[in-house]
């Protein structure tokens, strides 16, 4: 008897060993599971513009070749990182709010978020393929500031900004959604 297999479109996402022909695993264009901190002070959100510092992919979670690019467009950051492999959400925001941001205190959950996003093409087999869509899972904090940040070698610039004033800024791919999702711009 041959083994159903089921169109994409009704399998069910999951992640670890591959078991039955109804679940979908780690997609080709890749899952990012990241953790955003909306770091608010009088209102105001707080935003980094990255220098390429060797820190960003320890820190950072992401090549130090994305923040030369992202330095190089001039665009502005949510202090946020992907997950390191089986670190919790809730540690993950407090590393990001501390040793990233250099701001105190305890991040509070907020929600999570999904976005669907066209990837770059993809070489397979010596072809090129069609665009693959990319699978963002946020999960977002917010934290009171009573303080400024501390400086630190791997941002140019961290500044506060009023949610009307954000609007104006170029920020890097995803960050603008993470922060209209949550109602702050």
């Amino acid at each position: 008897m041959r083994k159903k297999i089921w169109p994409i479109t009704r399998r069910w996402a999951r992640f670890g060993p591959r078991t039955p022909s109804w679940m979908i695993h780690t997609p080709k264009a890749g899952v990012c599971l990241s953790t955003f901190v909306i770091v608010r002070k009088k209102g105001a959100i707080l935003l980094g513009r990255p220098h390429a510092h060797r820190a960003w992919p320890e820190m950072g979670g992401f090549p130090l070749r994305h923040a030369a690019e992202i330095e190089k467009e001039n665009s502005w950051l949510l202090p946020a990182t992907h997950l390191l492999m089986e670190e919790s959400p809730d540690h993950a925001a407090r590393r990001i709010a501390h040793e990233w941001a250099g701001a105190k205190g305890t991040p509070k959950f907020v929600m999570v978020q999904s976005h669907l996003r066209p990837s770059g093409r993809w070489k397979s087999k010596l072809k090129w393929s069609r665009r693959l869509n990319h699978w963002d899972i946020c999960f977002v904090y917010e934290l009171q500031a009573h303080s400024n940040p501390k400086h630190n070698p791997w941002w140019n610039e961290l500044r506060y900004f009023r949610p009307m004033d954000i609007a104006k800024l170029r920020l890097s791919r995803g960050h603008r959604d993470v922060l209209k999702a949550a109602r702050v711009v």
